[in-house]
């Protein structure tokens, strides 16, 4: 008896899903596929990995005097790395034996788990915490300069 209902209402939402995207517009069909650079553009890539760069430099330049402060930045950094080197590793697994994927076509955003975003949008998302982690620790570098 309840099986019989989950079904129906699984079968009831796959068709409710398929109706909405029939009535999509074109440009909203984003591949179906996962892309290997997590569909981030380089640009994003390169201002995140600048931003933490930034942020690690301008707390050395403010906090680099003794060993204790060298050593906390340096494990820091070291948790960092093992962050994104994590993902990383985790994303060449088995590379050789995927299929190569085929190129898609921009299509001006990205499906997130709460709908359709932007490209100015998501890039905003994703830069918001690395961007605004640079500026504090230039605002911390100045401070620690001008005391």
């Amino acid at each position: 008896m309840l099986m019989d209902f989950q079904m129906e209402g699984g079968q009831a939402i796959a068709a409710e899903i398929m109706a909405e995207m029939e009535n999509m517009p074109e440009s909203y069909h984003a591949p179906s596929h996962e892309i290997r650079t997590f569909e981030l553009p380089s640009s994003v890539w390169i201002t995140m990995f600048a931003s933490y760069a930034v942020f690690f430099a301008a707390l050395f330049i403010a906090t680099g005097h003794g060993t204790a402060a060298i050593f906390a930045l340096v494990v820091s950094m070291a948790y960092a790395v093992m962050y994104f080197g994590t993902a990383a590793v985790l994303n060449n697994v088995t590379a050789a034996q995927r299929k190569a994927l085929p190129p898609t076509d921009p299509v001006g955003g990205i499906e997130t788990q709460t709908g359709w975003m932007t490209n100015g949008a998501a890039n905003a998302q994703i830069l918001t915490v690395p961007i605004l982690l640079a500026a504090f620790g230039c605002a911390f570098a100045v401070i620690r300069a001008l005391v």
